[in-house]
């Protein structure tokens, strides 16, 4: 159960995630990574969590839920905050997308507009991004250091999945998976975990490359037990369901729906609005409203 008085769970550390590949060097298309060999956190299956993406977290206060993990956006929170959090005994997951341009992004004007594809629908001003293009990547690699400058622990690299869908560029599963690994060996050369964000069909080959996954509605979408490869090499599976209701309102009936058991024993639930404000419910039924700064 999780109460407002902080009870970490056990955490692991393991060796820097390595594309699947051994030593501390590694060639990727042409790219040759030195990775840093000093141990990575591993959190373990079943760590609770809160993730808050609208607003910064305003860490000025004790933090309540009172966790150990929390996934933030990259951008909208300073290195003092995420230092805050670190006094309090938070590990900082920190948010970009990592495949995807969005214009409001302080280095959206750096992408060259070859690598621009189709638009993200339901999502006005983002479009799909050629993940294959030097360019592209070279723009990740210095979102990854900037998290790595501001003290996140790991990055959560979204819409990793543009390979399932029609993004204007030749992408499939082997470029996806190559990309993660390029995404995983830079965050690793900086001391930091990552995870995969969705992108269930290439979860199985993935798990040798990151530390946890984060996935949106697999009990909506009957896809959670895609992902127990996670759990059974020790690696938490944090997900997000996003019941009718939500923020504040989900009736007992919904939240009963959010949290069934589905192919998911052992992942780490949060009940989310979309929104993915400061509220959050668990499915023991608390609901903590995470400070955010005005």
């Amino acid at each position: 159960m999780i109460t407002n008085k902080r009870s970490d769970p056990p955490v692991a550390t393991a060796s820097p995630a390595s594309g699947c590949q051994s030593g501390s060097l590694s060639v990727l298309g042409g790219l040759t990574v030195q990775a840093n060999t000093t141990p990575i956190w591993q959190p373990l299956p079943g760590t609770p969590w809160q993730i808050v993406f609208n607003a910064p977290i305003d860490a000025s206060k004790p933090l309540l839920p009172a966790l150990s993990v929390y996934d933030i956006d990259m951008y909208g929170n300073t290195a003092l905050t995420i230092q805050q959090m670190h006094l309090q005994g938070i590990k900082v997951i920190c948010y970009f997308s990592a495949g995807s341009w969005e214009s409001y992004r302080p280095d959206a004007g750096m992408f060259p507009p070859q690598d621009i594809g189709n638009d993200l629908s339901g999502w006005p001003g983002e479009k799909w991004l050629n993940t294959d293009s030097k360019a592209v990547r070279d723009i990740m690699a210095n979102r990854i250091k900037l998290a790595a400058d501001k003290g996140c622990d790991a990055v959560d690299p979204d819409n990793m999945d543009g390979f399932e869908t029609n993004t204007g560029f030749p992408l499939n599963a082997g470029t996806a998976l190559n990309y993660l690994s390029f995404l995983s060996l830079t965050a690793a050369s900086h001391n930091m975990a990552i995870g995969l964000k969705n992108a269930g069909s290439i979860a199985k080959n993935a798990t040798c490359m990151v530390e946890f996954s984060i996935i949106e509605s697999c009990i909506t979408n009957n896809q959670c037990a895609i992902y127990n490869n996670f759990i059974a090499a020790g690696k938490p599976v944090f997900q997000i369901e996003y019941p009718a209701g939500a923020p504040g309102k989900v009736s007992a009936e919904n939240l009963a729906k959010s949290c069934k058991i589905n192919g998911n024993v052992g992942y780490s639930e949060v009940i989310k609005g979309k929104d993915l404000g400061g509220w959050v419910e668990y499915c023991d039924g608390t609901v903590f409203n995470t400070a955010v700064q005005s």
